[in-house]
């Protein structure tokens, strides 16, 4: 009981916060977006337990790609990123043998995992209705994770991924997707799209939230950890609580502008 009132406190706080900064857009939203990317990449770094000097390399990297998507667009990642992957290699070869490929390959997938994904919010902010899609994603994945979680822990029986995550059901996932599909239904004239088009948006956003919610229970398993932190009251930490945006943002943008 007290666990579901803290989620329900923070959503009511976080909630209006996150879909006020949307709208807004600009650096507000980009401040925002940077703050989870840090936030995530720190307690990715708890769970693989990255050094000081790897760690410090992943947070320069993270706020170039973020940096680069707000302000170009992402035009200068093939530049920064050639940069960016020589310092790690010059960081690997300094401090050898206290780093292995291993530990620098976990870096930079670190990077590619959690600020280069999140940095897909930010284009999907400067598109065409970008403030309405953004809005419209953030919703699409909470109502995916709420009703996952509501239905399959009253009603799930069969385990999705015993391996992966025990508690994540077959009736959680659908419920899950079945929200998303249906939310697309009630919304496609609001959101100009055709009734088909918005219904499979919705169910490959649905489909692609949870998958997203299984990788980081992958990560979290590895590390013998529940939670990737506790900042968040009731949610545990950023990546529990937005794991599903981080294959989500990508999907959405590139179908919309599939989509033209």
């Amino acid at each position: 009981m007290i666990v579901l009132a803290a989620r329900i406190i923070t959503a009511v706080v976080g909630i209006p916060a996150i879909l006020t900064l949307a709208s807004v857009g600009g650096t507000a939203f980009f401040i925002l977006v940077l703050a989870l990317s840090i936030l995530g990449l720190r307690e990715y770094h708890t769970l693989t337990k990255t050094r000081s000097e790897l760690r410090a390399w992943s947070y320069l990297a993270g706020v170039f790609v973020l940096l680069d998507a707000h302000l170009f667009g992402g035009a200068s990642t093939e530049i920064g990123g050639v940069v960016l992957l020589a310092l790690l290699l010059v960081i690997l070869l300094v401090g050898f043998p206290r780093y292995s490929f291993a530990e620098a390959g976990t870096a930079l997938l670190g990077v590619a995992y959690i600020p280069f994904l999140f940095s897909y919010l930010i284009h999907l902010r400067a598109s065409r209705e970008g403030a309405l899609y953004t809005a419209l994603l953030f919703i699409l994945t909470w109502v995916s994770d709420s009703l996952a979680f509501f239905i399959g822990s009253r009603f799930g029986r069969r385990p999705l991924a015993p391996r992966v995550s025990p508690k994540k059901t077959w009736e959680g996932a659908v419920a899950g997707v079945a929200g998303t599909v249906l939310t697309m239904f009630f919304v496609h004239k609001w959101v100009f799209l055709d009734l088909l088009p918005a219904v499979a948006l919705g169910a490959t956003v649905g489909i692609v939230a949870e998958v997203g919610d299984l990788i980081e229970s992958v990560l979290k398993r590895q590390a013998g950890a529940k939670d990737s932190g506790r900042i968040l009251p009731g949610h545990g930490g950023i990546l529990d609580r937005f794991d599903a945006l981080l294959l989500a943002a990508p999907t959405m943008y590139l179908l919309l502008r599939l989509r033209g």
